[in-house]
């Protein structure tokens, strides 16, 4: 047991060291660029209800459910979710791909939504990329506490990343449909 904490704690300094240590990998300018696309459109401030939706809800979701009822990922759900996120992150990447042609619109507005969205793709991406990581960890833990806030914090992603979906198809569409509309007159 002693050998397994001291592999745990070795992986887990690794991990940090490779993620925060190089400049190349840090995302969390992409993260607080996401928070920034929760602004009011109107008002241009900070949103505190589309913070509440995209982020606290989910996190009291997750913890109901894993407290409260007790579900707590398994092996079997972590291997279909391991999937599941891996087949989100490429359907994604592939869509901010096409998407990237978009900014160039001489229309400010477009190009801001376009932009934003831009942001939202990548977040939900960098979640799901997390998302699959904890679920592959979750098919070698073995401590119960371990596994409940590993299924919390999956959970929590889960549920930002279909949010994130849901603004993204959103506003993909008006993007797509307003262009149509305005070829049409």
């Amino acid at each position: 047991m002693y050998g397994k904490a001291v592999l745990v704690i070795a992986t887990t300094v690794i991990i940090l060291l490779m993620l925060f240590g190089n400049a190349k990998v840090r995302v969390f300018s992409v993260l607080v660029n996401q928070i920034k696309v929760f602004k009011n459109a109107k008002t241009e401030k900070l949103s505190w209800w589309d913070i509440v939706c995209f982020i606290i809800m989910p996190i009291c979701l997750a913890i109901i459910l894993t407290i409260g009822f007790r579900c707590i990922i398994d092996d079997d759900l972590a291997s279909v979710l391991t999937t599941v996120f891996a087949f989100v992150f490429t359907v994604l990447f592939g869509f901010a791909a096409i998407l990237v042609g978009k900014m160039e619109s001489n229309n400010d507005i477009e190009r801001k939504v376009v932009g934003e969205t831009f942001v939202s793709i990548v977040s939900s991406t960098i979640l799901s990329l997390l998302a699959a990581i904890l679920s592959i960890i979750i098919l070698e833990t073995e401590s119960e506490m371990a596994e409940k806030i590993i299924s919390c914090v999956v959970y929590s992603f889960s549920f930002m990343i279909i949010m994130l979906l849901l603004m993204i198809t959103k506003r993909t569409f008006l993007i797509y449909n307003d262009k149509d509309e305005n070829e049409q007159k």
